[in-house]
Order: C-alpha cells, then structure tokens, then sequence
C-alpha cells in the first residue's frame, strides 16, 4: 500500500470531478503509477485559538481586488497563520464506481419494490468484489485505524466499531462518527429483520453512552442514521451531531433515523423486506441505468 506523501507526490492531474465553493471542497482526478487516483482538498474551519489574531494575520502585501465604499470595504488576501489549514483525502487505486462517486452529477429519485431489489440490486450487490470492502475489515481486525478507534465490541454477532468519520474536523458542533458492524451478512438496511432488534438498540445506546462522556453531548442531541443505498454494503450507522444541519447525507431519500427503523420492525418484523424504499442517487451510478 502507498503512502500519502508518496501518492501526493507521484500525482498527474487529469481533470477537476467537482468543485463545491460553498463547502470549499474539491475532488480532482488523476493518475498515480498508472492508476486512478481521487484526491480532495477541503478548507478547514478557523480553529479558535487563532480567531483573536486573524486581522494582523493578514498578508498586507497580498491584498488585492480591494474595493472600499462608505463603511464597506472587502479584498481577497492571504492569511498567515502559520497552521495546517487544509484537509486532503486520497483513494487510491481508485475504481469507476469512486469517480462516478465523487464526480459533479445530477440526482435522480428512484422508487425500489422488494421485486427489483431481488431483480436489480441484488446482482448489483453481489457483483462488487470483496477487495472493495477490505478497508472496513481492516479496520474490524484491528489492523488499520486502530489509533482512532474510540470503542470495539467483539462479540461476533452483536459487536461493533466505533471510529470518527473521516468527514470530521473534530469539532463537538460537526460531531460525526460510524458504527461499523462486525457481521458481514448484515449488508444494508433491506437485511434487518426483527432479530437484529437487540443488537441494533444496544448500537444505538452504547453511542449515546459514549458521545456523552467524550463530547458531553446529550441523546436529543444527535442524530443516528443508515443510508440507503449505503457507499458500501457491510452494515454501518452515521452519528452526526443535530447542530450539523447539512452535515453530508442527512437528505430525505437517503437517510434513514436508526429510532425509526427499530420502530419500524418492532410494529413489523420483515418490515424491510416488505417496503418500497424511494432513494437517491446520482445519475451515472450502474443501478441509475439498470432501474431506468
């Protein structure tokens, strides 16, 4: 496996896959030893520490498109902070199915029946090699992330990890974390039927229990979710603070709230296997042209 220095420094520019200026993140794709490869930059928030000093933080001799009117006046400039202030990602080798991934697209609405479950994404499901996965049971053996792992539950069929997502700068307000099952036949939220109810409320309380004691933030506080379609099918649970309103993912279509979902099979206990799930996603995704 690479490293990140050596993947930054290896890279070929091939072409920008999107550009977001409100949330300052870009995703550019290129090639590292002839491979794909999907790096990111993100600016990072001010860290509070240095809030106090950003005016005299401020290159003077950088200011420029100044524009000064009445009370108003505004520049683009360069900020010294002396600090790292930009979060970078790689994936490498990246797959088609990343770069579609991250790659500016429009959404599409589709509505999926038990019927083209079993039909369509299924085959879809069964068709994505294992290696794609092997990140996640890396981190469930112990042998990658390990230093970021906040709790670990063994038990083969109620256990799991919990570990910051890789989406969050640290900061209690954008809290964000994941549950990872231990069990790989647990795939996606269509799998759970009543007898996951124990191990999917002692998930749930056992992040309460443990977003409480390291960021004090209270259960009405947070916000549990599972996807649908998840990014990958091995069974997990986003933990985002409620203060992160556009935290990424949290859109109806794509969301599930983990109260909803015990509820849901605690009134029926095939529940999932029984509804017609509407999702989005993105218009290039392999499942967008098999349902169309």
């Amino acid at each position: 496996m690479s490293s990140l220095k050596d993947i930054l420094s290896k890279f070929q520019f091939t072409r920008v896959l999107s550009n977001d200026s409100r949330t300052k993140l870009v995703y550019i794709l290129g090639q590292v030893d002839g491979q794909d490869c999907v790096v990111s930059f993100e600016k990072t928030q001010y860290e509070d520490k240095l809030i106090p000093a950003l005016a005299k933080s401020v290159n003077k001799d950088s200011m420029e498109d100044i524009v000064e009117n009445n009370i108003y006046g505004w520049c683009m400039a360069q900020v010294e902070s002396g600090e790292a202030d930009t979060r970078i990602k790689t994936i490498f080798p990246a797959t088609d199915v990343h770069i579609a991934k991250y790659e500016a697209q429009s959404r599409v609405m589709l509505v999926e029946t038990p019927e083209l479950y079993q039909k369509i994404t299924v085959p879809y499901i069964k068709s994505i090699p294992e290696k794609r996965t092997a990140w996640v049971h890396n981190i469930l053996g112990g042998s990658a992330e390990a230093d970021r792992v906040i709790y670990h539950d063994r038990d083969p069929d109620e256990g799991f990890v919990i570990l910051p997502d890789m989406k969050w700068d640290g900061c209690n307000e954008t809290l964000y974390w994941v549950a990872i099952s231990m069990r790989s036949d647990i795939l996606s939220l269509r799998s759970l039927t009543s007898q996951h109810l124990g191990f999917l409320k002692k998930l749930r309380d056992t992040s309460y229990r443990l977003v409480k004691e390291k960021a004090d933030l209270s259960p009405h506080q947070l916000r549990l979710f599972i996807h649908y379609q998840p990014s990958y099918y091995h069974f997990h649970v986003h933990i985002t603070a409620v203060a992160f309103s556009d935290a990424p993912g949290v859109v109806s279509g794509q969301a599930h709230l983990l109260d909803t979902v015990i509820d849901n099979i605690e009134l029926y206990a095939d529940y999932y296997q029984r509804a017609t799930i509407p999702f989005v996603i993105g218009e290039n995704h392999q499942l967008t042209s098999k349902f169309v």
